[in-house]
C-alpha cells in the first residue's frame, strides 16, 4: 500500500501510463472508493473526490516495487 498525491493532470496521466505497463492489477483507493488505476477517468475521479487520501495497491511485490520507484522519482509519495 502506497500513499500518494498528484498535483497536476500531467502527473495523473504519467501515473496511468505507468500503471498500464504493469502485468497485474493496480488499484487506486480513497475512502470507500476503489478504481482501476489503469483508467484515466477512474484515477481522475478518485483524485477529484479526495486528493489528500489516496492509496495505491498492486497484486504483486514486483509491481509494487516498480510503482514505488516511479512514484519516488516523481515525488508523489506521501509520508
Amino acid at each position: 500500500m502506497l500513499k500518494v498525491t498528484f498535483k497536476e493532470v500531467k502527473d495523473i496521466q504519467a501515473f496511468v501510463d505507468m500503471a498500464s505497463k504493469l502485468n497485474g492489477k493496480v488499484y487506486i483507493k480513497s475512502g470507500e472508493y476503489t478504481m482501476n488505476a489503469k483508467s484515466l477517468l477512474g484515477v481522475m475521479a478518485i483524485v477529484e473526490q479526495n486528493p489528500n487520501d489516496i492509496v495505491i495497491e498492486t497484486e504483486s511485490e514486483e509491481d509494487t516495487q516498480t510503482m514505488f520507484t516511479f512514484l519516488m522519482e516523481g515525488r508523489h509519495l506521501k509520508d
